[in-house]
C-alpha cells in the first residue's frame, strides 16, 4: 500500500483549510459544531450501522461501492448473524452504538477521523479490491503524538487521520486562547503537568468547550507544547 508523507505542519494546514471552508471563526474561538455537516462539506454521505456487536470497530470509510456486514444489535445474542448491506462510494459509516451511548467526544473524533481518510487517503488504496473498506478499530485511535519508529503503512495513515482530526476539532490558536482563559494564567511559555489537579480540571473544561474527550485534549495540549509529555504508553484518543 502506498501512502504520502505529511509533516505535522502540513497536516495542521490541511485541517485549517477545512476549518476555513466551514467556519473560520473556529480558528481562534471554541465553538460547537455538527460533525456531520463536515461529512456533507467534503462531498461524502454519513450512514449508521451496527458494524460489530461489541463496538470493536468504530467507523469505516468506503472508497468504492461495497458490501459490508451489518449486525442487528450492539450486543451479541446466540443465533444472531449479520447481513450484507450495500454502501456507496464516499460513505462514512459510524457504528450506531456510538450515538446511542451518548459519548459526543468519541463520536465527534471518529467522524472527523473518517473524514480525513477521505481527504488524505483516497489514492492509498487504489491497489485494493473493489470491495475494500477501511475499517477503523479501537486500535486505530491509539495515541501517537508524533511519528515513531517501526510504524506500518496502516499505522502511519491512522496517525495522519488522528493528527488531522485533532487539529480540526482543537485548532491551535483557539485551544491556546481557551485553555489560557480557563486556567487563568499565561501558558505560552510554560510546560504544565496533567497530574496537577488544577491543570487536570482545566483540561476537562477545555475538552468540554471543544466537544472532545479528556484524553484527546490532553494529547493535543502535549503536541502544542503546553503539557509535559508523559512516557509513551498504550492509550487511546477516543
Amino acid at each position: 500500500m502506498k501512502y504520502f508523507e505529511y509533516s505535522q505542519s502540513q497536516l495542521e494546514h490541511k485541517a485549517n483549510e477545512l476549518i476555513e471552508r466551514h467556519d473560520k471563526e473556529r480558528l481562534v474561538k471554541a465553538k460547537n459544531i455538527d460533525v456531520y455537516d463536515i461529512v456533507d462539506l467534503i462531498g461524502c454521505t454519513p450512514d449508521w450501522f451496527y458494524i460489530t456487536p461489541d463496538l470493536s470497530v468504530l467507523g469505516m470509510t468506503a472508497f468504492h461501492d461495497v458490501l459490508m456486514w451489518s449486525w442487528p444489535s450492539n450486543h451479541y445474542e446466540e443465533g444472531m448473524y449479520p447481513e450484507r448491506v450495500k454502501v456507496d462510494k464516499g460513505t462514512v459509516v459510524i457504528d450506531r452504538a456510538l450515538q446511542e451511548n451518548g459519548n459526543i467526544g468519541r463520536e465527534n473524533f471518529t467522524v472527523i477521523h473518517e473524514c480525513f481518510h477521505q481527504i488524505l487517503h483516497l489514492r492509498c488504496f487504489n491497489n485494493r479490491g473493489a470491495d475494500y473498506t477501511k475499517m477503523c478499530t479501537h486500535k486505530s485511535f491509539r495515541n501517537h503524538a508524533e511519528r515513531v519508529r517501526n510504524m506500518t503503512a496502516i499505522d502511519i495513515i491512522e496517525y495522519q487521520a488522528n493528527y488531522s482530526a485533532a487539529a480540526f476539532l482543537m485548532p491551535r490558536v483557539a485551544v491556546f486562547n481557551t485553555f489560557e482563559e480557563i486556567i487563568g494564567q499565561p501558558v505560552t511559555s510554560k510546560i504544565l503537568q496533567a497530574t496537577d489537579n488544577e491543570v487536570s480540571n482545566a483540561i476537562k473544561e477545555t475538552a468540554k468547550q471543544f466537544d472532545v474527550n479528556y484524553t484527546a485534549m490532553k494529547y493535543r495540549l502535549q503536541t502544542l507544547g503546553l503539557l509535559e509529555k508523559e512516557s509513551q504508553k498504550e492509550e487511546y484518543i477516543v
